[in-house]
């Protein structure tokens, strides 16, 4: 028996802010402009996303700083400026 396979992926979320934190995510809400609340919750998480591959790719680069200094010191080529 085949099993259809969805590409539509999904997840639900319901969350009630209540206090302290419902008066945060209003003041988020009035700080971006937005009217509706899961636009604030789609506009943060593309936020943090962009962040994540941001900080990511600082990481590969500096692992590959770090691999072309170590190549250097390997091969004698590398003078330390001290």
């Amino acid at each position: 028996m085949l099993q259809k396979v969805s590409s539509i992926k999904k997840v639900p979320i319901r969350i009630d802010f209540e206090d302290a934190e419902a008066d945060k995510f209003k003041t988020v809400k009035q700080f971006m402009g937005l009217k509706q609340n899961t636009e604030v919750i789609r506009s943060l998480l593309t936020e943090k996303f962009h962040e994540i591959q941001l900080h990511e790719q600082r990481r590969r680069a500096q692992l590959e700083k770090e691999a072309k200094a170590m190549d250097w010191l390997e091969k004698g080529e590398y003078k330390c400026p001290m």
